[in-house]
């Protein structure tokens, strides 16, 4: 498994085996990891200038690159995706982040799990749970979260859910991030630990930045899958004939995946990703501006420009290529790069918003304000022990007053200024670590004897 996971320093792996792409991109994705000047061809220097801002703010960070970060984002796609000897998709065989720690808040009990086990028969049992951010709306009898049937910001709910609509999460990291979250970081208390001897920080393995080099960055996958139950008419079934949706029965239940999100260490402030099916059924709102963000992903498909809700892009014959090579299930041909992220704010200073319509919509996050590295650069810990089954006091969301997109700071948009807590332990961009619980003793404890006060 390592050695077929293994990104080289180039950042170029199963992808480069296409035949006639392999060096034009190993060098694009060698550019990617290092800062350099935006290059002005003649086309853009003979643009007006009031287009050329418009179309940098809303293409950045490829702007600045070209296409070489929505490579890097379907070279990890492809290699995660790739079926094993089974059939499994490769990342199905990692660690899921309820095996990291099985007190973690939000996790199936074990009497859950006994009865998940029941129903997947003699298949492998999955650990399905609801999103950390959506954990109060936990479905009674399930582990998974309600859909969001109801307006968000003004922002309508797809009009194909059913009355009693749900969704469920699994969050995967690669053999490397599991070991190394295994090691010492699976409580609160010793994350704290860890951070006081590194100068507050928690540094994940990653190109050049962790403090003891292992063979492979960290790498996290987070897929949402929704059963057929969901909706209403049209649905899907299991196998799905048309392979517009990739389906799999888990735990005796049919569910299709409507989102994947991808985040790697392969740079200091990791690299994020998202991708969704271009289905109607279940991401009806894929690539709408007024929601999230346009989609843009010049790789990967043949369209040299974002593109928005009901407009048509194609999948590029170099993807294409890649996905035969590597074997993947040919549905996986109907999923689209919504776009990759790098950078707190684009060249003009102007905040980077990226979301998964169908993540970050049943999430509750209003339009508008999504952005990957905004949100993750918020994960720390602030010492103080949390409510008995809750996550770390700061969860999921910026302090009161900060923003949701742009640079993590409330004052001088023009850097970040974490910890705004002093002593805080950072977690490198990780909410898996504040799911932890606070020690182990603590989280088998009854609630009645817990000692913690809220808000202490």
């Amino acid at each position: 498994m390592k050695s077929s996971m293994k990104l080289s320093a180039a950042l170029l792996s199963m992808l480069a085996m296409v035949a006639g792409f392999s060096f034009y991109f190993k060098d694009r994705a060698e550019a990617a990891t290092r800062p350099q000047e935006l290059q002005k061809t003649s086309a853009t220097l003979s643009q007006p200038a009031a287009d050329m801002n418009a179309e940098l703010a809303s293409t950045e960070p490829e702007a600045l690159y070209g296409p070489s970060f929505s490579f890097l984002a379907w070279n990890l796609f492809v290699q995660a995706m790739a079926p094993t000897a089974d059939g499994t998709p490769t990342f199905e065989t990692w660690t899921e982040q309820c095996e990291l720690n099985p007190d973690s808040v939000g996790c199936p009990s074990a009497a859950s799990l006994a009865v998940a086990a029941k129903a997947a028969g003699n298949a492998k049992v999955r650990i399905l749970h609801g999103s950390g951010l959506a954990r109060g709306r936990k479905v009674a009898g399930s582990d998974c979260a309600a859909m969001t049937t109801t307006p968000v910001g003004g922002y309508p709910a797809p009009s194909n859910l059913a009355p009693n609509a749900v969704y469920c999460e699994e969050v995967f990291v690669n053999p490397v991030e599991a070991d190394f979250v295994k090691r010492s970081l699976t409580t609160l208390v010793a994350q704290e630990a860890y951070g006081n001897d590194r100068n507050g920080a928690i540094t994940f393995p990653g190109t050049g930045v962790n403090d003891s080099r292992l063979d492979l960055d960290s790498l996290e996958i987070k897929v949402d899958w929704v059963p057929v139950s969901s909706f209403s008419n049209p649905t899907f079934t299991c196998p799905d004939s048309s392979n517009r949706l990739y389906t799999e029965t888990i735990n005796g239940t049919c569910y299709a995946l409507a989102a994947v999100h991808v985040s790697s260490k392969v740079m200091p402030t990791w690299l994020w990703a998202t991708f969704e099916p271009n289905s109607s059924i279940t991401n009806p709102n894929r690539c709408d501006a007024k929601l999230y963000n346009t989609c843009f992903d010049p790789w990967g498909t043949t369209s040299s420009s974002p593109y928005g809700k009901g407009e048509t892009a194609h999948q590029s014959a170099e993807l294409r290529d890649a996905m035969t090579v590597a074997h993947l299930h040919p549905a996986f041909n109907n999923y689209f790069l919504t776009g990759v992220q790098t950078q707190f704010v684009d060249r003009y200073g102007k905040p980077i918003s990226m979301g998964n319509s169908f993540v970050e919509f049943n999430q509750g996050v209003p339009p508008g304000k999504s952005s990957c590295i905004t949100c993750h650069q918020y994960a720390h810990y602030d010492g103080k022990q949390p409510a008995q089954g809750q996550p770390q006091n700061n969860f999921g969301r910026p302090p009161h007053g900060w923003p949701s997109v742009g640079y993590a700071c409330n004052v001088n948009q023009n850097g970040n200024c974490l910890p705004e807590v002093p002593n805080t332990t950072l977690q490198d961009f990780s909410w898996i670590l504040g799911l932890m619980p606070y020690t182990e003793a603590a989280a088998k404890a009854p609630p009645h004897s817990s000692q913690w006060t809220a808000g202490n």
